[in-house]
C-alpha cells in the first residue's frame, strides 16, 4: 500500500481545520433529486471509469508488461515443437592389399523423438507461464489503479479542504474586522483580535502546506501514468464492492497458474523417466572402379537407457509439493479478498452514517451559532465562546469528511482485487521533454 501523509483533518489535527469544516455544514439544503437523474448519475460513473482506465492503459509500467504476456505466447507457440532433424555425410577410401581401390560415401538423416508425454508436458508448461505473465500484469494493473485512485482522492480531497480553508479565512478577516471596531470603540480587549490574527496565521500555514501536498499527489498520479506535467488528472474511479467475484482475483489467478505449472512439472518430471528415441534413415554406396557400385538402405533406430528413474521420481514429488503449497495460496488469496471487500463496505457504511450526524448536528445548532454570531458584535458572547461552538459543530462533519476520503482509498484498494480491462494503448508511451520538472 501506498505511502499516506498524515492528513491535516486528522484527529488532533489544528482547531482551524475544525472550524472551517462548519461552513460546508451550513450550506443550505439542497432540493430533493427526482429519481429520473440515476441513469445520468450511472452514465457519468461510467464515462468517469473509462477516462480512468484509458489514462491507465498509457501508464509506462503496464505497457511493458504487456509486452511480457506477448513475448510468453509466441514462446509458448513454440514450446512443443520436435527437434530439428539432423542431416550428415561420409566420405571414405578403402585401399585393399589386394584389389582394386574402394571409395565409400553416403548420407544420412535422423530426427529424434521426445520422451512420450514430454510435449504434452512442454505445452502445459508455456501455457502456465503465459496465465502466471497475464496474472502479473492483472497484478500490476490493480496496483497502479489502486495507487492511482488513492493519490486522485487525497489531492481531491486536499482541494476540497483548501477551498475550505479559504472560506475559513474569509469569515476571519470578517471577524476581525469586527473585533477591530469593537476595540476601536472600547468594547472588547486587544488579546482576542490578537487571538484572531494568530489563527489567520495558522490558515495560511494550513493553506500553503495543502497546496504543498496537492501538488506532490499531482507529481504521483502523473508519474504514475506517464502524463506530462501540463496534462490533465483522469477523475476517481473505484469498484462496486458489491461487483468484485473471485475469479478476477489476480493472486488467484496467480495461485492458479502455480498449480498448472506445477502440474506440468510433475509431468515432465514423469516424463523424463521415459527413453529417448530417434530413427533415421541412411544410404550408402560402395564404388569400384567406375563399372561397379552398390547401394545400401538402412533404418537406424535410438533409445536412451533412463539410469536416473529415483531422480525424476524426486523431481515429481517435489512438483506435487509446489502444487499442494500452489492450492493453499489460491485459498488464502480468496479469504483475503473477502475481508478486503467486507472492509470496503464497512468503510462506506460509516462515511453514509458519518455525513447524516453531521447534517442533523449542524441543523440543530445553526440556530445557536447564528445567535451567537450576532451577540458578537455587542460584546454578548465572546471571540473564544463563538470559536468553541464551531468547533462541536466542525467535528462531526470533520469525521464525515474523513469517513469519506477513507471510504474512497478503501474502496480504491479493490482494484488490486479487481483490476479494470484496459483498453489497448494508442501509442508507445512518449518520454516527458527535456525541460520537464
Amino acid at each position: 500500500m501506498p505511502y499516506r501523509l498524515p492528513h491535516p483533518l486528522a484527529r488532533g489535527a489544528v482547531v482551524p481545520f475544525l472550524v472551517a469544516c462548519v461552513w460546508a455544514a451550513d450550506a443550505p439544503p439542497q432540493p430533493p433529486v427526482d429519481p429520473g437523474p440515476a441513469a445520468a448519475a450511472t452514465q457519468e460513473a461510467d464515462a468517469a471509469l473509462r477516462l480512468f482506465c484509458a489514462a491507465l492503459a498509457q501508464a509506462p509500467a503496464i505497457a511493458a508488461a504487456r509486452f511480457r504476456v506477448v513475448a510468453a505466447e509466441r514462446a509458448a507457440g513454440a514450446a512443443d515443437l520436435l527437434p530439428d532433424p539432423m542431416i550428415g555425410g561420409d566420405l571414405g577410401r578403402m585401399r585393399p592389399r589386394m584389389g582394386e581401390s574402394m571409395t565409400m560415401y553416403g548420407a544420412m538423416v535422423e530426427q529424434s523423438l521426445p520422451r512420450w508425454g514430454e510435449r504434452e508436458a512442454m505445452r502445459r508448461n508455456a501455457l502456465a507461464q503465459v496465465d502466471l505473465e497475464a496474472a502479473g500484469v492483472a497484478a500490476l494493473i490493480g496496483e497502479h489503479a489502486a495507487e492511482v485512485a488513492v493519490g486522485i482522492a487525497e489531492w481531491n480531497a486536499d482541494g476540497d479542504t483548501l477551498v475550505l480553508v479559504n472560506q475559513m479565512r474569509e469569515r476571519l478577516d470578517a471577524l476581525r474586522d469586527i473585533m477591530r471596531a469593537r476595540v476601536a470603540a472600547g468594547g472588547a480587549m486587544l488579546g482576542e483580535v490578537l487571538a484572531l490574527d494568530s489563527k489567520a496565521q495558522q490558515l495560511e500555514v494550513q493553506a500553503a502546506d495543502l497546496t504543498r501536498r496537492q501538488a506532490d499527489a499531482l507529481a504521483m498520479v502523473r508519474g504514475r501514468l506517464g502524463l506530462r506535467p501540463d496534462a490533465p488528472l483522469p477523475p476517481f474511479a473505484a469498484p462496486d464492492p458489491a461487483a468484485i467475484t473471485d475469479a478476477g482475483n489476480p493472486m488467484a489467478r496467480t495461485a492458479a497458474a502455480m498449480l498448472s505449472e506445477a502440474q506440468a512439472m510433475e509431468r515432465e518430471a514423469q516424463a523424463r523417466g521415459n527413453p529417448e528415441t530417434a530413427v533415421g534413415l541412411a544410404w550408402e554406396r560402395e564404388a569400384v572402379g567406375t563399372m561397379e557400385q552398390s547401394d545400401t538402405f538402412s533404418l537406424t533406430f535410438r533409445m536412451s537407457l533412463p539410469i536416473h528413474r529415483r531422480a525424476y521420481r524426486d523431481a515429481a514429488d517435489a512438483a506435487r509439493a509446489r502444487a499442494r503449497a500452489a492450492r493453499h495460496e489460491a485459498s488464502g488469496a480468496l479469504w483475503m479478498a473477502r475481508s478486503q471487500v467486507g472492509r470496503a463496505q464497512r468503510a462506506l457504511a460509516q462515511a453514509q452514517l458519518a455525513e447524516r450526524a453531521a447534517e442533523d448536528i449542524a441543523a440543530r445548532t445553526r440556530s445557536e451559532y447564528d445567535a451567537v454570531i450576532r451577540q458578537v458584535g455587542s460584546g454578548g458572547a465572546s471571540v473564544m465562546a463563538t470559536l468553541d461552538l464551531l468547533d462541536r459543530i466542525a467535528e462531526s462533519g470533520m469525521s464525515a469528511i474523513m469517513a469519506r476520503l477513507d471510504s474512497r482509498m478503501a474502496v480504491a484498494e479493490l482494484w488490486r482485487l479487481a483490476p479494470p480491462e484496459l483498453p489497448a494503448a494508442d501509442t508507445d508511451h512518449q518520454h516527458p521533454r527535456a525541460n520537464s520538472p
